[in-house]
């Protein structure tokens, strides 16, 4: 859904009309292990706007699971959180009910699925999400008093969904990273992680599956994001460890920040400091804040086997080149 370039601050300064606009979302989009955690909170430490995780996770991990918010307080405990989830349905919705909406999600946006998008089709079960959705990401906007949210669910058709949503303006990056670096990040050990004492277990692919995700998801996000009229910014991850001021200044732009709004004094000379998040679900680093250090991690070109790195190179060809890889 394509909005203006009005100053996204403006709902934070007591602009009269800002209850009857929608609330804009900067969407990330692509697969995992590209770095989308870094980028939400990067562009969430940006003014006016806040990183609110993997949103579509957030019912079964951060509701029926206990999970934890980037705040690192429990989700529902978090005081954007909660007050979000009581507004949105009158009460926490209970962990039975959260599975309920998890499960209808994720049938109703499983890859699979990607041509009845690229259709245009919808039913009253994808009505009732877009509604639920649209009403939970305007209800975090203004309880944080944030006017840009962050959603880094990742998946295009999840993104596809919000897009439909009359009560938001969805501006999709499309975030990518080198595929023989992103398979070799889905086979390390280090899968599993602990930061700041709260541990989750993350799943490990091989080379193969990865790529295919990698192929798919960079292929349905442009087509979903023409379909459903989404602005579309494509920002490499290669890109953002080398320059984050000139990549995130970018992505201010495209977000609707005008020129003398976009103070990225948050970033600088080795990395960035970044702000607290309520990242609601996602790689276990969203709740890191304060200084981050960048370094281009570039262990896959010496430690991806030679052969797996053709097997991934050979997969990820009709996509790779036209970013660059």
């Amino acid at each position: 859904m394509r909005g203006s370039s009005e100053d996204p601050q403006a709902r934070s300064q007591g602009d009269p009309t800002a209850a009857t606009r929608p609330t804009r979302v900067v969407y990330v989009s692509g697969t995992g292990r590209s770095g989308s955690t870094l980028l939400g909170n990067a562009i969430g430490s940006l003014p006016g706007a806040l990183s609110v995780g993997e949103v579509k996770l957030g019912f079964r991990r951060g509701v029926a699971e206990g999970g934890t918010c980037g705040c690192r307080l429990p989700v529902v405990e978090c005081p954007v959180w909660r007050p979000a989830l009581e507004a949105t349905f009158g009460a926490v919705p209970s962990p039975a009910e959260a599975l309920r909406i998890d499960a209808q999600l994720t049938a109703t946006t499983r890859t699979r699925r990607v041509p009845w998008w690229l259709a245009g089709r919808s039913s009253d079960e994808v009505g009732e999400l877009v509604d639920l959705f649209g009403r939970l990401l305007s209800e975090l906007s203004r309880i944080s008093g944030s006017p840009v949210l962050v959603d880094s669910s990742k998946l295009p058709s999840y993104g596809a969904l919000l897009a439909r949503s009359e009560r938001l303006d969805v501006r999709v990056v499309h975030l990518v990273r080198d595929p023989r670096a992103v398979a070799y990040s889905w086979m390390r050990v280090s899968a599993s992680q602990q930061v700041a004492g709260f541990e989750e277990e993350m799943e490990r692919f091989s080379p193969t599956k990865s790529s295919l995700m990698w192929l798919e998801s960079s292929g349905s996000t442009a087509a979903l994001a023409r379909r459903n009229g989404a602005d579309l910014h494509v920002v490499r991850y290669e890109d953002l460890v080398a320059d984050p001021a000139r990549v995130l200044d970018g992505i201010a732009a495209f977000a609707g920040y005008p020129d003398d709004e976009r103070d990225l004094s948050f970033i600088g000379a080795d990395g960035l400091e970044l702000r607290t998040s309520h990242a609601v679900a996602g790689n276990p680093n969203r709740v890191r804040s304060g200084p981050l250090v960048l370094r281009r991690d570039d262990e896959w070109a010496t430690a991806l086997p030679a052969g797996q790195r053709r097997l991934v190179s050979a997969i990820t060809a009709p996509l790779r080149r036209t970013h660059g890889y």
